[in-house]
């Protein structure tokens, strides 16, 4: 293929959206997602409960996670955009089946550390992947949607997560490491079964490896992390810096102030359920700005952050879970599809990969600051995360609500816009 047919316009974008393999992605997000869901509330209270281990080591084993995301997500991102997609959600879906399987392999704490650092491998493979892939599948008209119906499903398992995961623990007996393993035993097979039908039911749009085929040298790091890219970045950091602070701390907050379990897991049912309605969130961003819906959610799921830490008011909690989970519906589909705007098409593999790598940097970074805070602080760490979050969106909002009001003008419409290439160096 010669240099004008790579750069004639059109040439690697999709002609219409692929529904089918949309919704294969779909499904396959809701059932990993469910399983995911089932252990993330009861994994902190298994090693203080069951492995006896320390809150340093709580956090450690939070961190490993993000270790493992961020050593190898942009490099993963980046290889994707050379093998292709596909190769990469399925390896990563079954690393993190195995990983989950191996929970049930032993109750010394020390070696979950290296169970969730393999998670995290998995997950780096596929995010930066399914979310290029996503972009992939779609035409610009129905990109957010898209990117709505996908949230919608992921939240979806993570709504039936904890509904499973309670009969899950009695089943195991209500009590001992075995109500634990019943749990982890979940999240392992319907990882390992998703993976199985992702590698027979996938397939990778032509125009993709039409574009793939095409030998070109992959442009430096510094040139594809524009303003706009960067601006992306620091709101990502800012928001995962405090999820990690939140994933330590969350159930053990709730846990002293009195909360059981059952309650703990009603906690991520009141903010998942109103995730569901991501896929309206989708439809208003393909119609609307999304520059604003995006930082009007992010917005408020800051202030719920701050909130959390100031009140030991249980109902309050679910009632604020609640609008934190409409925020992040709104505005989570236009900011996925804001950031494919602003990214070279044949290069969006590699700009998620840095992308979620500075956000596993950031929650890595809270996991280890949590506990230290928490001795001093106690609740107050999450609203000090919420600050946090909003000083970076603070800082993001007049770069990327100056792209946004570039692309309307390009096209001539609040809803949609181009995304400015990188034109590719040719191999010879």
């Amino acid at each position: 293929m010669s240099v004008s047919e790579t750069r004639e316009q059109g040439a690697y974008e999709p002609r219409q959206t692929h529904w089918f393999q949309l919704g294969v992605i779909c499904a396959a997000s809701l059932v990993v997602w469910s399983g995911f869901g089932a252990i993330l509330p009861y994994l902190p209270v298994f090693l203080r409960e069951q492995a006896h281990a320390s809150m340093w080591l709580i956090g450690g084993v939070a961190a490993a996670y993000y270790v493992g995301t961020f050593l190898f997500s942009a490099l993963l991102g980046r290889v994707s955009d050379s093998v292709g997609r596909k190769p990469m959600i399925v390896a990563g879906v079954a690393l993190y089946s195995l990983s989950s399987f191996l929970f049930v392999s032993t109750t010394h704490p020390g070696w979950f550390v290296l169970f969730r650092l393999l998670e995290g491998v998995g997950a780096a493979a596929v995010t930066p992947a399914g979310q290029a892939l996503v972009a992939e599948l779609t035409v610009e008209e129905t990109r957010s949607r898209a990117y709505g119906w996908l949230t919608t499903a992921q939240f979806g398992g993570l709504v039936a997560g904890p509904v499973i995961a309670w009969p899950l623990y009695s089943l195991g007996g209500g009590q001992g490491k075995w109500a634990f393993y019943a749990i982890f035993l979940f999240g392992g097979a319907v990882s390992a079964i998703t993976a199985v039908a992702l590698a027979a039911f996938i397939k990778e749009p032509e125009h993709a490896r039409r574009q793939r085929a095409v030998k070109v040298k992959h442009p430096s790091y510094r040139s594809l992390i524009t303003r706009p890219v960067f601006a992306f970045i620091v709101v990502a950091t800012t928001g995962h810096f405090a999820m990690g602070v939140f994933e330590v701390l969350w159930s053990l907050w709730l846990r002293h102030l009195g909360a059981s379990m059952q309650f703990v897991g009603f906690t991520w049912i009141a903010f998942s359920v109103p995730m569901l309605l991501a896929f309206i969130g989708g439809y208003l961003a393909d119609r609307y700005s999304r520059w604003a819906l995006m930082f009007a959610g992010y917005a408020v799921s800051a202030c719920a952050w701050i909130f959390y830490g100031t009140t030991d008011n249980l109902p309050l909690f679910l009632a604020v879970s609640v609008i934190e989970g409409l925020a992040i519906a709104w505005s989570y589909p236009a900011k996925q599809a804001f950031l494919v705007q602003v990214v070279p098409p044949r290069w969006l593999g590699s700009v998620q990969g840095v992308e979620q790598t500075s956000m596993q940097v950031a929650a890595f970074v809270g996991t280890l600051v949590a506990p230290v805070l928490y001795e001093y602080l106690s609740g107050y760490v999450i609203s000090l995360a919420g600050v946090i979050s909003l000083l970076g969106l603070a800082y993001a909002a007049p770069t990327l609500y100056r792209e946004w009001e570039r692309l309307k003008a390009e096209r001539g419409t609040a809803g949609a816009g181009t995304r400015e290439r990188v034109e590719p160096e040719q191999v010879n």
